[in-house]
């Protein structure tokens, strides 16, 4: 009967440790990722180092409410971002619209076509680069 039990727990823990995860390892993650995002969950990293991947390994960035909603919002929240390709410099050539990449000194990029890479973020209201 014990050598049930421990073959049971035995069991157990491999398949444990071989089921899915969002640990580091994804191609195109980004120094200083959150591995603990989670879609609509609130975040406060919404300046710099924006990134983080879900559960699931979906990658995430944590996005700041505009400032004329009501009630004013005080924490940013997790949202699904474009796939990420790691950190890109400014104005390098990039893969096409729709993708998401890392200044070295963590701001957030996005894909701007013949511009390339450019420093910023993008709402419903459009384009966004960082204040300087």
């Amino acid at each position: 009967m014990i050598r049930e039990v421990l073959g049971a727990i035995a069991i157990t823990g491999a398949t444990i440790s071989v089921a899915p995860s969002a640990a580091a390892g994804y191609e195109g993650d980004v120094p200083n990722m959150n591995y603990q995002a989670s879609f609509g969950a609130p975040c406060d990293n919404y300046e710099r180092f924006i990134f983080g991947r879900g559960p699931s390994g979906q990658a995430e960035a944590c996005h700041f409410p505009p400032p004329n909603q009501f009630p004013a919002a005080t924490i940013g929240y997790w949202v699904i971002s474009y796939p990420l390709y790691g950190v890109q410099q400014n104005g390098a050539k990039c893969p096409g619209p729709q993708s998401a990449a890392q200044t070295p000194d963590g701001l957030p990029m996005l894909c701007l076509g013949a511009q390339g890479w450019q420093p910023g973020w993008f709402t419903g209201a459009g384009f966004f680069p960082p204040g300087g």
